[in-house]
């Protein structure tokens, strides 16, 4: 596979938050909590990177949903993150994910196998790994 390239760009909005510009979506928008004195209108750069997160998470199992043509009824990907103060400022600490999702019976072993996939191949949780502890479990629930 070839290497892919992505971009993002910020723009300041002169408050306390920005828009960030990317190849093809513009809408992203984020500012930061009250406490660090922002306005809170948008999502704060920690709330982002958690979504990048569970995005990643998410892409991944379905890349794998479609090469085990496995079914999937619902799929939820909740995803924390512990941010302390330490002698060098503020730091995350820790990431927590937890992946759900919904099948029938007769597909319970190939979600739980994308599940478990999606576990080990992401790149964006793989990258991270070294500089802040992980941890990603998942669950399948069985609907009729």
């Amino acid at each position: 596979m070839k290497e892919e390239k992505f971009r993002a760009t910020l723009i300041w909005d002169g408050h306390s938050g920005g828009k960030v510009q990317t190849g093809r979506f513009r809408r992203i928008r984020l500012d930061m909590p009250r406490r660090f004195g922002g306005r809170e209108r948008y999502p704060c750069p920690d709330e982002l990177f958690l979504a990048s997160i569970a995005g990643c998470l998410l892409t991944t199992f379905l890349h794998f949903k479609r090469k085990i043509r496995a079914n999937v009824k619902a799929m939820e990907i909740s995803t924390s993150a512990t941010l302390g103060t330490h002698p060098e400022g503020y730091r995350i600490s820790g990431v927590k994910a937890r992946m759900y999702a919904e099948t029938t019976n007769e597909n319970k072993v190939d979600v739980r196998k994308c599940i478990e996939l999606a576990i080990e191949y992401c790149h964006i949780t793989r990258s991270l790994e070294r500089a802040i502890p992980i941890h990603v479990t998942g669950r399948v629930g069985v609907v009729k």
